[in-house]
């Protein structure tokens, strides 16, 4: 079982609300890897993802395998690092998906200005017989910190490349703010039921007329 709650709160409000929210400030990436053959298997080439803001999200959609017409550079079998930085206290959300059933996803947070690039946060899937979301929420000072994708395997947490790949993953690091906005987005049948209640009353406002 994963060690965090894999059906989180942001889990089960889902990615693509996140994204539907463009009012909001964000940046989604490809990874670097999958698109142009560039590695991005340890901090010191983490992929730049941008900055998080309060009330902001990054998304990144990458792979655990290689990808047809990309240069291989160990994209299956390595981790994955993207860099983020924060210019103000805050709190970080980070959230991951995999659609592929049986991935076993790891995902950690690393604070790069210490020493050795602590390992801050993480969280990993021994499961295989399901899809899986997973998700931890970490208090932030500014700075510039990674967000490091793996597969699970034994000695999983040095995020040093290897264990279960083949499978694709969306990755949302995003401040808890994101996550109120995106609560206050109405269910499109509430919205439905809006509008024909508006379209009644303009109808009784005529005849009434």
């Amino acid at each position: 079982m994963p060690s965090s709650s894999p059906r989180s709160f942001a889990a089960r409000l889902g990615l693509g609300v996140l994204l539907f929210t463009g009012a909001l400030q964000a940046h989604a990436y490809i990874e670097q890897e999958q698109s142009t053959g560039i590695a991005n298997d340890a901090p010191s080439m983490a992929e730049m993802a941008g900055t998080l803001s309060p009330g902001g999200f990054l998304f990144i959609s990458g792979a655990r395998r290689a990808e047809a017409g990309v240069t291989n550079n160990g994209g299956g079998g390595s981790a994955d690092f993207f860099r983020f930085d924060v210019g103000t206290a805050l709190s970080a959300t980070l959230t991951i998906e995999t659609p592929t059933a049986g991935a076993m996803p790891v995902l950690g947070l690393y604070d790069s200005t210490q020493p050795d690039n602590v390992l801050l946060a993480s969280a990993f899937d021994n499961n295989s017989t399901q899809s899986t979301s997973l998700s931890f929420t970490y208090q932030l000072l500014p700075g510039t910190y990674y967000a490091a994708v793996s597969g699970y395997r034994l000695g999983w947490n040095d995020f040093d490349g290897g264990g279960n790949s083949g499978w694709t993953y969306n990755l949302v690091v995003s401040n808890p703010q994101t996550m109120v906005a995106a609560a206050a987005v109405p269910e499109p049948e509430s919205v439905a039921m809006l509008l024909a209640g508006l379209g009644l009353l303009g109808l009784v406002s005529r005849r009434r007329r």
